[in-house]
């Protein structure tokens, strides 16, 4: 049995701030076996690695390999986090409420139609950009078992802790960006999704890496955002005309109630892509329009989401996954 297992176990017991004591306790051993571990003296018992890997959540797999580091973002994303946090911190402020269940999207159906995510009665669901907890309320009302939820904005979760609150719910709640692990736990989840949150990220291919290590094998990831189309459209003299490149998934700088944001326009297959690689299987996409057919006949100039421009192409697209 490799040495570095005993690395592995501290850097764990760091992350999810456990004790050599409450550790040692929980697995039926003393202290002094668990220091043993660490200091590279003995290794577990083989008959302990799926206790071990199941107190913290990880595969008995990475009780060898490590845990994937994720704390270190290339700069261009640290510096596009930096914008958006302070953005959102201004949005907060304004009356703006953003998307959240039983809606997916500007002019898409509503969970009510499409049933995506069954039954969640008891389940365990994350929230990936939570906001202000406006879908982790309607989840506890749908009966989920456990409401965990991260935000980059300090002030939406601020917002959110009082919104369950008031609504008699409990939950974990974490002030972070997606693309960093801030102490979730592993292997625990049955539901990951994101309402128009997860097209935020600086860095997909961390931010579904993480999604992965949160979700138990079979677990179901789904998650709404822009139809990529939607960043490449204008409206003027009334007409949609095509204004940037789709291909090009270069940072954009966009304005939301008078705060700067920045995003990638990912293309839809980089989603897709990115999904496969770490080990997903797309089991259903949405790219459906709902809309009133009168309001469709109404050109607005310069508005992004329209009625009449979703007669054309879906505003936004629902992607559901499972972990395989």
């Amino acid at each position: 049995m490799s040495s570095n297992i005993g690395n592995v176990i501290q850097q764990l017991r760091h992350r999810h701030g456990v004790g050599q004591a409450e550790l040692a306790e929980s697995l039926g051993v003393s202290a002094q076996a668990v220091s043993k571990w660490e200091t590279g003296k003995a290794n577990p018992d083989l008959f302990l690695l799926p206790g071990l890997a199941d107190y913290f959540g990880v595969s008995i797999d990475s009780l060898f390999k490590g845990v994937q580091d994720t704390q270190e973002l290339p700069r261009k994303a640290a510096e596009q986090l930096e914008v958006n946090n302070q953005g959102w911190t201004e949005i907060t402020k304004s009356d703006w409420r953003g998307t959240f269940l039983p809606d997916y999207g500007p002019y898409t159906p509503t969970e009510d139609q499409l049933h995506l995510l069954g039954d969640v009665r008891g389940k365990a669901v994350l929230e990936i950009c939570c906001g202000c907890g406006e879908s982790l309320a309607w989840m506890k009302e749908q009966g989920a078992g456990e409401l965990w939820g991260l935000d980059v904005s300090a002030e939406r979760i601020a917002k959110a802790e009082k919104l369950l609150a008031d609504s008699k719910c409990k939950g974990k709640l974490f002030v972070s960006p997606m693309e960093i692990d801030p102490g979730i736990s592993h292997c625990h989840f049955d539901l990951v999704f994101s309402i128009y949150g997860l097209g935020w990220t600086a860095d997909l291919d961390k931010t579904i890496g993480l999604i992965r290590e949160y979700l138990k094998p079979g677990g179901r990831l789904i998650f709404s955002w822009d139809n990529p189309l939607m960043q490449c459209i204008d409206s003027v003299d009334g007409r949609f005309v095509f204004d940037r490149s789709y291909v090009d998934e270069r940072v954009i700088d966009c304005m939301k109630k008078n705060a700067s944001l920045r995003l990638h326009n990912w293309k839809l297959s980089t989603y897709l892509n990115c999904l496969a690689d770490h080990g997903f299987l797309v089991e259903r996409i949405i790219e459906e329009s709902s809309y009133d057919p009168e309001e469709a006949d109404i050109f607005r100039e310069g508005k992004y989401y329209s009625a009449a421009l979703a007669r054309l192409i879906n505003n936004a697209v629902i992607i559901k996954a499972r972990k395989r």
